[in-house]
C-alpha cells in the first residue's frame, strides 16, 4: 500500500509532462527507443529557443512563476507528524546564526547535517535533452527541499544536483536528529514510490537514484562563523561531523540513508533498524564497518568511526503516512502523554515524531472494528512492549520487555476499544506491538507496531 500517495503528486505531474514533451518535440529530441543522444549542434538557434520555452512551460504547470511555487508537500507531512505551521523557504547560513554575518565572531552550536545527491544523473544526459534532464533533476531537488522544510530542516546550500541541509529543531538536539532521519527516509521513499517506477515505465536504466548521509555534532564540536569577507561570504558550520556526513553521502547505497556513529549513539538506535554496509569487491561481498578513509588520530591510531545503513523498509513502516487516500488501519493506536496515569492528556504523540521526556508516561488507546459479535463475546488486546538500547539492557531483566492482555470494551459488538498505561524509563527507540485475540488466544487482528523515541531532548542553552 502507498505510503506517500497524494502527498507528492506534483512530482509525478512534472515527470509526466517532461517525458511527454520530450517525445512530442521532434524538432528537438530524437526517439528514446533509437538510443540516440541529444545534440545542440544539430539545432538552429530558433529551434533551441523553442526548446527553452518548452521547458519553461513544463515548469509552469500551475499559475504563477515556478520560483514562487511549491509542491504542497509540507502541509500533509507536517500534519502527519503533529507539526504546526509552515516553514518559510530560505537558503544559506542558518537562522540561529545569521547574526554572525559580517562579523569575526565564532559561536559553538550543535548541528545535524544531511547531505543528499542524485546518483547516476549524468547518464540521463546521454538519452535526454538538457532541458528534460534539468526538469527531472529539479523536480527531485525541489521535492527534497520541501521535505527538508517539512521536517524543520534548513536548506544551507544547493550544489548542482546535491543539497546540504542543517537541522536544529528548536535547539533540541535529539529532535533535530529524529527530524533529519525521518526526512531522509521520506526522500528515499519518494524515489522508491514515485520517481523510480516512473523512470522504469519510461525504459530508463535502474541507475538514477539518491544517496543520503546524516550525522550529528554536539555543541562543543561544532563552530559557526562567517567564511570569506563582506559581500562574498557565507555563515556555515565547521566540524568533523559535517565533513563526515558528506563522506557518508558519497558512500551510501543507492536510495538509502547512511548514518554516522555519533547520531546512532545520540539516539541509541537499535540494531532492529540498522544494517552494516557491504560492497562488492572482486566478486565477494565485503563488510565496511568504518567510514573511509579511516583516518589516523593525533596518536597515530585509526579512528574507526562507524557507519550504519538505515533499514529503509523497517523504518518507513514505523512512520506516520501523509497519504490522502484515507488508508484504513486494522488497529488505530493513539498515544496520549500524561504526567501520571490519572492526569489529563498533555499532548498526543505521533509515532517516531520526536523524543519523549522520561518524566512523562503514555496512555495507549486502541480502537478497532470486528465483524458483528455477541455483546458478551470476550475479545482481548495484547500490548507487547519491546525496549531497546543500553539503558534498558543494563537496568532491567530482558530489557524490561513484557506483554499485557486487556479485555476490550464494546457497546455494539462491532466497535471495540482498550487502553494500557506504560512508563517511559529508558533512552532509545522502543516499540509497542498491539494485536487482537479471541478468548482462545486466536489472532483476530495481527500486530501493529508503534515506535516511540524516549530521552532528554537536549535543549541547547546559550
Amino acid at each position: 500500500m502507498s505510503k506517500l500517495k497524494g502527498a507528492y503528486g506534483s512530482i509525478e505531474e512534472i515527470l509526466k509532462k517532461s517525458f511527454d514533451r520530450e517525445r512530442s518535440s521532434s524538432k528537438l529530441f530524437e526517439s528514446v527507443q533509437k538510443g540516440n543522444s541529444f545534440s545542440l549542434d544539430s539545432l538552429s538557434s530558433e529551434s533551441y529557443q523553442t526548446g527553452l520555452e518548452a521547458a519553461s512551460s513544463i515548469l509552469n504547470i500551475r499559475s504563477g512563476l515556478p520560483q514562487e511555487q511549491n509542491f504542497g508537500i509540507q502541509e500533509s507531512i507536517r500534519k502527519a507528524f503533529g507539526k504546526e505551521g509552515i516553514k518559510e523557504s530560505k537558503i544559506g547560513g542558518h537562522p540561529d546564526f545569521d547574526y554572525l554575518a559580517d562579523t569575526d565572531a565564532l559561536k559553538n552550536g550543535f548541528n545535524v547535517s544531511l547531505f543528499i545527491d542524485i546518483k547516476g544523473s549524468t547518464k540521463l544526459g546521454v538519452t535526454y535533452s538538457a532541458e528534460t534532464v534539468f526538469l527531472i533533476k529539479n523536480a527531485i531537488i525541489r521535492a527534497a527541499i520541501e521535505t527538508i522544510q517539512a521536517f524543520d530542516g534548513h536548506v544551507h546550500r544547493i550544489m548542482g544536483d546535491a543539497v546540504l541541509a542543517f537541522f536544529r529543531s528548536n535547539k533540541k538536539a535529539r529532535n533535530a536528529a529524529i527530524d533529519a532521519i525521518n526526512c531522509g527516509t521520506y526522500i528515499v521513499q519518494v524515489m522508491n514510490e514515485v520517481v523510480k517506477p516512473y523512470f522504469e515505465d519510461q525504459g530508463i536504466e535502474d541507475d538514477v537514484g539518491i544517496r543520503i548521509g546524516i550525522d550529528y555534532g554536539e555543541k562543543e564540536n561544532v563552530i559557526w562563523g562567517m567564511y570569506g569577507y563582506s559581500g562574498a561570504s557565507e555563515v556555515t558550520a565547521t566540524s568533523f561531523y559535517v565533513d563526515i556526513a558528506a563522506k557518508l553521502q558519497q558512500r551510501a547505497p543507492k536510495n538509502r540513508v547512511l548514518l554516522g556513529q555519533s547520531i546512532k549513539e545520540l539516539l541509541d538506535l537499535p540494531e532492529d533498524i540498522l544494517e552494516i554496509r557491504h560492497v562488492q569487491s572482486k566478486g565477494e561481498r565485503v563488510k565496511k564497518e568504518f567510514v573511509e578513509p579511516n583516518y589516523l588520530d593525533a596518536d597515530g591510531n585509526r579512528i574507526n568511526y562507524k557507519q550504519y545503513v538505515l533499514n529503509h523498509e523497517k523504518y518507513i513502516a514505523l512512520l506516520p503516512s501523509p497519504a490522502t487516500d484515507n488508508i484504513l488501519e486494522n488497529i488505530k493506536i493513539t498515544a496520549c502523554l500524561k504526567d501520571n496515569k490519572n492526569a489529563p492528556t498533555k499532548f498526543t504523540y505521533f509515532p517516531c515524531a520526536e523524543v519523549i521526556k522520561k518524566s512523562l508516561g503514555i496512555d495507549f488507546k486502541v480502537n478497532f472494528k470486528l465483524p458483528q459479535q455477541e455483546l458478551n463475546t470476550e475479545v482481548f488486546v495484547k500490548f507487547r512492549v519491546k525496549n531497546t538500547g543500553n539503558e534498558a539492557k543494563e537496568a532491567a531483566e530482558n530489557s524490561g520487555n513484557h506483554e499485557t492482555l486487556v479485555l476490550a470494551q464494546t457497546l455494539d459488538g462491532c466497535n471495540f476499544k482498550a487502553k494500557q498505561w506504560e512508563d517511559t524509563c529508558y533512552l532509545g527507540l522502543h516499540f509497542m506491538y498491539v494485536s487482537v485475540l479471541d478468548k482462545n488466544k486466536k489472532v483476530l487482528l495481527g500486530e501493529e507496531c508503534f515506535g516511540i523515541y524516549i530521552g532528554d531532548p537536549l535543549l541547547e542553552i546559550d
